[in-house]
């Protein structure tokens, strides 16, 4: 259903929109700003979300480093003067009804949990911003990028689960999750009727005897209690005696944008190490 009003929107928005693109576009989540940035064209974005400079949890930190920066707030957004506003589902709803009653149009994109969302959301800010083009030529090179990366299931697939600070582990009913899927792998943690990360503990993850083990690395250098999970010494020792594992940057697949191709690469090169006789 989701997908389908993301579709919908899209449609409408190309119908209605007016035939000159928005000039003054403000972004105020770093989702919007990943696909914005790539998408845009020049001086057409005018502020990002803060978050979107940082190297650490941005994939186009690069492009956004230029860039004026915004906390988010009404009263900053406004200063800009937009003609468009680039949201988050999740973004405030507060800040978001400020925006509208200033009479300025607010598209939000919805988190992904399949390629196909990613797609839509992809074709939803190429629609928004005037580059439907940019936006085709995009998703063509992420279906390209997947298609490289797709690894068939075997009569014996390797079990893995990808696990991150605080003990969560990506359902099978997550971006994530199809991404295991796409690149061969049987995800251990199966559909979760709340979606997205079920919580894990090291104990639960070494009883389900994965054969690998991919970790979401956040901020890696920056210690905090949450990664300390990821540094327990019984998940080392199984990893070292039972399985493979390997880092996967959360910048790329915080957002669910055509850079998780990049996630997929990994996958699939880590399903290809694997060439024991079992997995053959």
């Amino acid at each position: 259903m989701r997908l389908a009003t993301i579709i919908l929107c899209s449609f409408l928005l190309l119908g209605a929109r007016a035939e000159a693109a928005p000039l003054r576009v403000v972004s105020i989540n770093l989702c919007t700003d990943i696909l914005a940035l790539d998408l845009a064209a020049p001086g057409q974005v005018k502020s990002v979300f803060r978050v979107s400079a940082d190297p650490e949890d941005s994939p186009v930190a690069d492009l956004a480093k230029a860039m004026a920066l915004n906390n988010a707030t009404a009263e900053e957004i406004l200063s800009f003067k937009p003609d468009l506003v680039l949201a988050h589902a999740f973004s405030s709803s507060f800040t978001l009804n400020l925006i509208r009653r200033a009479h300025v149009p607010v598209v939000q994109v919805s988190d992904a949990e399949s390629f196909a969302d990613v797609r839509a959301n992809v074709r939803l800010v190429a629609a928004a911003l005037g580059a439907e083009a940019k936006g085709e030529a995009w998703i063509a090179r992420f279906d390209k990028e997947l298609a490289a990366t797709a690894r068939p299931m075997s009569a014996h697939p390797p079990r893995a689960v990808i696990y991150q600070d605080l003990g969560g582990a990506a359902a099978a009913n997550t971006l994530l999750g199809a991404l295991l899927t796409h690149t061969g792998f049987v995800n251990v943690i199966r559909e979760s009727s709340g979606g997205g990360f079920v919580n894990l503990t090291i104990e639960d993850l070494i009883d389900k005897r994965p054969d690998f083990v991919a970790v979401g690395i956040y901020r890696p250098l920056e210690p905090s209690l949450a990664h300390e999970v990821l540094s327990h010494p019984a998940l080392k020792a199984y990893v070292a005696a039972h399985a493979r594992a390997i880092d996967l940057p959360a910048k790329l697949w915080t957002c669910g944008t055509p850079y998780v191709s990049d996630i997929a690469a990994r996958l699939a090169a880590a399903r290809d190490a694997l060439t024991a006789p079992e997995f053959n």
